[in-house]
C-alpha cells in the first residue's frame, strides 16, 4: 500500500475531518482540510440561498485552487497528503446551490470562472467515501452542538446527501473505497479504524465496499 495522496469524502456530518486527521497521523502525512467554517459567506448562504450561493461556492473554488499548489509541492517532495475534500466536489454542490436556469444562470458562470482560475489538479491515489443515511447525517450534526443544522434551508441536507450518492455512483477518476459510516466509527473505534486500514491495503480494482459484516 503506497498511497501518497488520499482523500476522505462524504456528505455533511459524516465525520470525514476526524477520519482524515486520524489517517494523516497514521501515515505521517500532511492533513489538508477545507475548513468550511472559515468561509465568510456560508452562514449568509444558509440564511438566504438565492443571494449568497455563488459567493459561497466561489470562495471554496479559490481555496481549492490554492490547495492544488500545496498538493503538488508535497508530491514533489515525495510526502503523503490526506485531504478531507475532493477537488471536484463542486460537481456535487453546484447543482444544489446555484441557479441553473435562464436568465441569470449562476451555474454556467461558476463553471466559466472555474475554467479560468483552477489549475490542472492531481488525481488522488484513493478516495474513501464515508456513506451515510440522511438520518445518520442529521443525528450527527445535531450532536455537534454548533446548531449549524438549524440554519440549513429546508431539504438542503437531504439534497446534498443524494448528490453525493449520485456522484460516487458514477465516479471513475480514482479508486474508491465506499465505507458504511452509519454502522462504523473510523475515528473513534480502534477496531473499525484497523478494518479501514486493512481494506485500503487489500483493495483491488477501482471500487471496494466496507461494511461491518466484512469484519
Amino acid at each position: 500500500m503506497d498511497y501518497r495522496y488520499i482523500v476522505v469524502e462524504g456528505s455533511i456530518g459524516c465525520g470525514k475531518s476526524a477520519v482524515s486527521r486520524r489517517l494523516a497521523e497514521y501515515f505521517d502525512a500532511l492533513y489538508l482540510t477545507e475548513s468550511p467554517e472559515r468561509n465568510p459567506f456560508l452562514e449568509q448562504f444558509y440564511l438566504n440561498v438565492t443571494k449568497h450561493g455563488l459567493a459561497s461556492e466561489l470562495y471554496f473554488l479559490m481555496r481549492r485552487a490554492e490547495a492544488v499548489e500545496i498538493i503538488h509541492a508535497e508530491e514533489a517532495a515525495n510526502n503523503r497528503i490526506v485531504a478531507d475534500f475532493l477537488l471536484e466536489k463542486d460537481q456535487i454542490f453546484a447543482p444544489v446551490v446555484l441557479k441553473g436556469s435562464e436568465p441569470g444562470n449562476e451555474q454556467n458562470l461558476f463553471w466559466q470562472i472555474k475554467h479560468k482560475v483552477m489549475p490542472e489538479f492531481p488525481v488522488p491515489d484513493v478516495v474513501i467515501y464515508l456513506e451515510t443515511s440522511d438520518e445518520t447525517a442529521k443525528k450527527r450534526l445535531q450532536q455537534r452542538g454548533d446548531n449549524i443544522i438549524n440554519l440549513f434551508p429546508a431539504g438542503y441536507l437531504k439534497s446534498i446527501n443524494q448528490e453525493y450518492r449520485n456522484f460516487f455512483h458514477h465516479y471513475e477518476n480514482a479508486p474508491v473505497l465506499i465505507a458504511n459510516a452509519d454502522e462504523m466509527d473510523f475515528a473513534g473505534n480502534d477496531d473499525h479504524f484497523e478494518m479501514l486500514i486493512r481494506a485500503l491495503a487489500g483493495m483491488t480494482g477501482n471500487r471496494y465496499y466496507l461494511n461491518l459484516r466484512d469484519k
